[in-house]
């Protein structure tokens, strides 16, 4: 197992607040990139209310937690727990980093590493023939796209992201086993597991796309995905992926959407505050490659995170652009409610902070039917038979993950 240690010391940290025990976190940016799992006691300066006191602090590598999605600015997470303005720590504090300390040693590795390596090969079978039931067939998938790119060449829209769902009848399986195995073949940076047993509903979540983020700075950020291709079985053919950043068709869906959230986060930010810092960057996945790029602003004092997410919702990269004409024609269109698909999954934090995905790469399961959502956006340039085999890829990972481990639970009943 590979290790790099990372040493995080005389930190300086004002505003913290408080006058009982307080558990709390800092994020500091680390420029190395770290494999896997590396803890470290440190001193932390903190200054408190015009007074200054030190603590401990336990730093755990962003990525040591299992299928966590790799990045190249690593974060490291630091645990503190003080006690007010007492600059003395007590048994108690002391105990409670003794046992944290015995809980993060214990984590198990980065699966980072492995991540590198191991390719998911695209579904090779159609979602049809693993058990599940499309709402549409090619056929008509292929005609709504026709459909789209009618309007848009009337002038009713200049994106329209055309999405649609297949269902299996699954019965009652472990849920958690199942989201484990989602993460193992299709790690992902946001991804989530929500159980609601009393409703019979379960929904795992591979998310590889943030919808929006605020920091404790006050920046917003979204990272909208717009093209999609898959990994190749060879390192040859994996170079496939720049075709995403020069591919006409591929820039025009980013574009319009980083143009959509720009607007979007206008709304809420300071006037000339909206930057793009990164455009149609490729990000690769397990079994593909996807353009994404990012958009931030420094949100306006007046605002609440709830303005910030309403001025944005629902996310762009899944309506198209503009925002409200292109939601009005998809509801004609798609047969069902996407629910939860589409949606976003995320958390709002005490200190006025919060991050949320976009749900896609996701299985719902309710009352024993699993349900799995896949689209694409539609432009001008756009190939209805292209866009089918495109939404048959975004979907192969949840599809094959819901296959292989009813298999697999057949054979250990067995």
């Amino acid at each position: 197992m590979h290790t790099s240690a990372v040493k995080v010391s005389d930190v300086s940290y004002d505003g913290i607040q408080g006058t009982s025990t307080t558990k709390t976190a800092i994020n500091l940016s680390c420029s190395q990139s770290i494999a896997c799992t590396n803890i470290q006691l440190n001193r932390i300066h903190i200054t408190s209310a015009g007074q200054a006191f030190e603590t401990s602090s336990y730093c755990l590598n962003a990525r040591g937690t299992a299928d966590d999605h790799p990045s190249d600015n690593a974060k490291i997470h630091l645990v503190l727990c003080w006690d007010g303005l007492q600059t003395r720590r007590t048994d108690a504090t002391t105990q409670w980093l003794d046992d944290t300390e015995k809980k993060l040693q214990g984590l198990k590795a980065s699966a980072a590493k492995k991540f590198k390596v191991d390719r998911v090969q695209p579904a090779m079978h159609s979602p049809s023939e693993e058990g599940f039931v499309a709402e549409k067939s090619r056929e008509q998938y292929m005609k709504d796209v026709e459909k789209c790119l009618k309007l848009i060449k009337d002038g009713e829209s200049y994106e329209l992201c055309l999405t649609t769902q297949m269902r299996k009848k699954i019965g009652q399986i472990d849920y958690l086993g199942l989201y484990l195995k989602l993460r193992e073949k299709n790690p992902a940076p946001y991804a989530a597991w929500l159980n609601f047993s009393k409703e019979n509903l379960c929904i795992c979540c591979s998310s590889p796309e943030r919808y929006l983020q605020l920091d404790g700075n006050g920046i917003l950020e979204a990272k909208p995905i717009k093209g999609t291709i898959a990994r190749g079985l060879t390192k040859e053919e994996d170079e496939l992926k720049f075709q995403l950043q020069y591919n006409e068709k591929d820039q025009a869906e980013n574009l319009m959407i980083v143009e959509l959230l720009r607007n979007d986060l206008g709304r809420v930010c300071e006037p000339g505050s909206i930057h793009v810092p990164r455009l149609m960057d490729v990000e690769s996945y397990a079994a593909v490659h996807t353009m994404v790029s990012t958009i931030q602003g420094k949100k306006l004092p007046k605002m609440s995170p709830v303005d910030c997410v309403r001025a944005a919702f629902p996310g762009g990269s899944m309506r198209g652009a503009p925002k409200l004409r292109p939601m009005e024609l998809l509801d004609a269109i798609e047969n069902s409610s996407r629910a939860i698909y589409s949606g976003s999954i995320g958390f709002f934090s005490y200190n006025q902070t919060f991050d949320l995905n976009i749900v896609i790469r996701t299985i719902v399961i309710h009352d024993g039917e699993a349900s799995i959502g896949g689209g694409g956006a539609i432009v001008a340039l756009s190939n209805p038979e292209s866009e089918y085999e495109e939404m048959i890829l975004k979907t192969g990972a949840p599809v094959n993950t819901v296959f292989e481990f009813q298999k697999e639970s057949i054979s250990d009943y067995e």
